[in-house]
């Protein structure tokens, strides 16, 4: 099926809005890790193997795999939800 210009536009602009929230919920897990382990070789490890696998999945991203994209948007739902929580918990917490 085709789309129209502004359709694609559209979709488009929706694809780089969450590649760029992924991009962001990567440097938040780094800065997350950093904050529980230091400098030590369990944020070297984590740190890594996190950067790594953003770095693939955003490259297949780019490439529009459909596997990628899936993954991409799960990492942004749980990015939202985690957010939601982390509010919820200082409003309410004691």
């Amino acid at each position: 099926m085709y789309l129209f210009e502004h359709e694609q536009k559209r979709k488009k602009l929706i694809r780089n809005s969450y590649l760029s929230v992924f991009i962001l919920s990567l440097l938040l897990g780094l800065y997350l890790f950093f904050t529980d382990y230091g400098l030590g070789m369990q944020f070297i490890t984590r740190g890594t193997i996190s950067v790594l696998f953003h770095i693939v999945v955003f490259y297949f991203a780019m490439k529009n795999k459909r596997w990628a994209l899936f993954l991409v948007k799960v990492n942004v739902l749980m990015l939202i939800i985690m957010l939601v929580a982390s509010i919820v918990g200082l409003i309410f917490g004691r």
